[in-house]
């Protein structure tokens, strides 16, 4: 009994020693972090990047902010990993296939040509980050090949990107490479370049004024749900949504060596679970917020069409060759892309077998 009474004041004496001493708990410990986008302000990304702040506030009990600046608040959004590496920003969010200028294989981790022409799809790229040693060549390309103090991860998978914008449909290769084509730099840009097309690099803004100068015959941005906010609608009447250039697109935030040191385990744990829980976030978010882009492009006027029969083929022939050449040229593009040819041998059989069934589930559907 004395024992039992023991037990409950001590019981007691804890609880109140805890509540005087979690206010100051609170208060130990306490970060905060801007992070500048590479999306200007109300586009998808803004709106992702502030649920995964709002996400880490919540699970940190407020220890861990983490303040969303837009596109061009301190640096342009090509310098997001000069100024993360730098300190300028504490954090950033970017594609990894912007460093391409540096170091080639960066468009293997965000933007692999048709899933590096292995058969990858964005899911099963993912897994190859996740489960396949992709995470760990990712981190050793920011660390090693680009020698930056950053901890970087894959947040939003926002592919399949679209093959485009035309002012009539193309219904060939031939066709499709006599176009001034508005297309992302690196090896998009190196592909079209090998079929014999002509690639043309502009930022967002740039493209209404351009398509409307007749500078560009196309354009490839991004999907329906930010191409309709860039307006593409209102200068092009023809968009096909079957591209290969980057049917895997996965943004990236990096985040100062020194800012993520500092934060202690617990807060850490709670970063790289918010950027699992982001990886699925993005996910039905762009299936929706696409499906109903798309549905309003068409009430605008917005005719759709197939890429044309013969694009897949010379698009992954090409993809081939110009991955072909990069490999040759540097060890470590040749170590990921083994990697991410040894994971594609064991999951695309599966993934060819699961497709077949959502053609299935979609012809149903229709009928």
């Amino acid at each position: 009994m004395l024992r039992r009474s023991f037990l409950m004041a001590a019981g007691a004496a804890f609880a109140v020693v805890a509540m005087a001493a979690a206010p100051a708990l609170a208060q130990q410990g306490q970060f905060k972090w801007k992070l500048q986008s590479a999306n200007p302000t109300g586009t998808p990304h803004d709106v992702l990047l502030k649920t995964l702040a709002t996400n880490v506030d919540k699970m940190s009990a407020g220890r861990l902010k983490i303040e969303i600046m837009p596109s061009g608040a301190v640096v342009n959004p090509n310098e997001i990993l000069d100024a993360v590496n730098k300190g300028l920003v504490d954090a950033g969010q970017w594609w990894t296939h912007y460093a391409i200028g540096k170091h080639p294989a960066g468009g293997l981790f965000s933007a692999p040509l048709g899933g590096s022409a292995s058969g990858l799809d964005q899911n099963s790229h993912i897994a190859w980050y996740l489960k396949g040693g992709g995470r760990d060549l990712y981190i050793e390309y920011y660390t090693k090949m680009l020698r930056a103090d950053v901890m970087p991860f894959l947040y939003a998978p926002d592919g399949p990107e679209a093959l485009g914008w035309f002012k009539k449909p193309v219904t060939s290769v031939e066709d499709f490479k006599k176009l001034r084509f508005r297309i992302s730099s690196g090896l998009p840009s190196q592909v079209l370049k090998e079929l014999g097309g002509v690639p043309m690099n502009l930022a967002a803004a740039e493209l209404i004024p351009a398509a409307e100068r007749g500078v560009i015959d196309g354009v490839e941005w991004i999907n329906p749900a930010n191409d309709l906010k860039v307006g593409l609608q209102d200068v092009f009447k023809f968009y096909s949504i079957q591209g290969l250039h980057q049917a895997i697109d996965i943004a990236d935030i990096v985040i100062n060596g020194k800012k993520w040191r500092e934060l202690p385990p617990d807060l850490q744990a709670i970063v790289e679970v918010a950027m699992m829980a982001s990886l699925y976030e993005a996910q039905i978010y762009f299936i929706h917020e696409n499906a109903k882009a798309l549905q309003e492009l068409q009430a605008k006027g917005v005719t759709m069409f197939d890429a044309p029969a013969d694009y897949a083929p010379a698009w992954i022939a090409a993809s081939k060759k110009v991955l072909g050449q990069l490999e040759e040229k540097n060890e470590f593009f040749k170590k990921v892309l083994d990697s991410q040819r040894a994971f594609a041998k064991v999951v695309v059989p599966y993934t060819r077998e699961t497709s077949k069934l959502s053609t299935l589930i979609a012809g149903a559907a229709a009928q």
